[in-house]
């Protein structure tokens, strides 16, 4: 059902799909609410009619792939221990189904930060001071000029200007002062609620700050007295909230991997497996298809950039156990 137009590329799948396969930790199935969907050659329209036929909110196309459909629940993401038999067997059974996949569900582990010790500040920016890894002076004790040598590529006029990079996550705070001048709305969108809105959930004693975090890290604007400084400070940024749900799905992954791959130019995952250097899992099937074909097709056949964390688990973690980090789709940066 899900090929590639490039014999390598079906190869590398199948060697990749295999290697997970028979490596991965042997949890027990969880089947959730989300369903991939064959058609035969019908409309979006016709797939909507089709998926609240049968109790579905609506049906989402995935771009990269001809005549498949994402059915999506009303609520939010539910699960159980076996398969939903007869919803599938009665979408198998409608004559405009090729075929049908119930999405397992998965964890993915947001990859975070450790706290600096509090250090005096005298930037336009305030918080500027600490970010060590932009420009290190020995704050922080660390060692000065070890740090990415920004100021250089700044200099050069390298600043993020005409980027578009995508941060696929829990959300991020598009209001936030120091972001919302940066902000791409048109290229965002919410595959956890199925709306354009990308805002994190707030619940009663925790806010969903992790990917609020990582767009500053990026697209923190410069010189407003505001925070800090994001590396990239002249770029776009846009929100894909798809982490904050119960369980990942392939399908939830591949449509965050595959969102509008001519306007984004970098996407940006800051999670993965866990890392204890002992769980080894990664991408699925269909959102190895959407790597390839982002990387093969995106920004106008240029390639979509996937930047993805690793080495949050210390001298714990081992970078070859996480299929996105040591994916041959992917640039890894250690965390």
């Amino acid at each position: 059902m899900l090929e590639f137009s490039r014999k390598g590329a079906i190869v590398t799948l199948i060697l990749l799909i295999v290697t997970v396969s028979a490596t991965a930790s042997t949890e027990e199935g969880i089947f959730t609410n989300h369903f991939l969907v064959e058609l035969h050659e019908q409309t979006e329209d016709e797939a909507h009619q089709l998926a609240t036929e049968n109790g579905f909110d609506s049906a989402r196309k995935l771009p990269f792939a001809k005549d498949l459909f994402h059915f999506y629940p009303k609520d939010l993401t539910q699960t159980r221990r076996r398969r939903s038999l007869q919803l599938r067997q009665r979408l198998e059974k409608d004559h405009r189904v090729k075929n049908v996949i119930q999405q397992e569900g998965f964890s993915r582990t947001k990859r975070g930060y450790r706290d600096l010790n509090a250090i005096d500040t005298n930037m336009n920016d305030p918080l500027f001071s600490k970010q060590w890894y932009l420009i290190n002076t020995g704050q922080a004790d660390g060692t000065p000029g070890l740090d990415l040598n920004v100021a250089e590529a700044w200099e050069l006029g390298y600043t993020g200007k005409g980027v578009t990079i995508a941060i696929m996550d829990d959300g991020i705070d598009y209001l936030h002062p120091d972001l919302a001048s940066n902000y791409n709305a048109d290229a965002s969108f919410d595959f956890s609620s199925n709306d354009p809105y990308p805002y994190p959930r707030y619940t009663d004693d925790w806010f969903n700050s992790h990917g609020t975090r990582c767009a500053g890290e990026v697209s923190a604007a410069a010189n407003n007295n505001i925070c800090g400084v994001g590396v990239a400070f002249n770029s776009k940024v846009a929100g894909i909230r798809m982490l904050d749900q119960p369980f990942m799905t392939d399908v939830i992954e591949a449509s965050s991997i595959s969102h509008m791959p001519q306007v984004v130019d970098i996407y940006s995952a800051s999670w993965g497996p866990t890392d204890d250097g002992k769980t080894v899992d990664g991408p699925r099937e269909l959102t190895l298809q959407a790597m390839a074909d982002g990387v093969n097709k995106g920004r106008g056949g240029k390639g979509s950039i996937y930047v993805w964390a690793s080495g949050d688990g210390g001298s714990f973690d081992d970078c070859n156990c996480d299929g996105y980090a040591s994916s041959m789709w992917t640039i890894s940066i250690n965390s």
